[in-house]
């Protein structure tokens, strides 16, 4: 299972086959977000998941955003 650090967060994105997820970890705060979606033939494309998860983040922690990753 691979990890993602991502500033103050640790976390996985799995993206595979329609299936878009995000687990984030924030150890500072003991938060967790975790979103899962899959994607149907109109969805937009990229990780909609990770977009989510950072919409949620930045709602509950402001000062603590998810970043971008690759």
């Amino acid at each position: 299972m691979g990890l993602l650090v991502l500033g103050d967060w640790v976390s996985q994105h799995p993206l595979f086959f329609g299936y878009s997820a995000s687990q984030a970890y924030l150890p500072s705060e003991r938060l967790s977000i975790a979103v899962s979606t899959t994607n149907g033939p109109t969805a937009a494309p990229g990780h909609s998941a990770h977009t989510i998860a950072q919409r949620i983040a930045a709602a509950l922690t402001p000062d603590h955003p998810i970043p971008d990753f690759g």
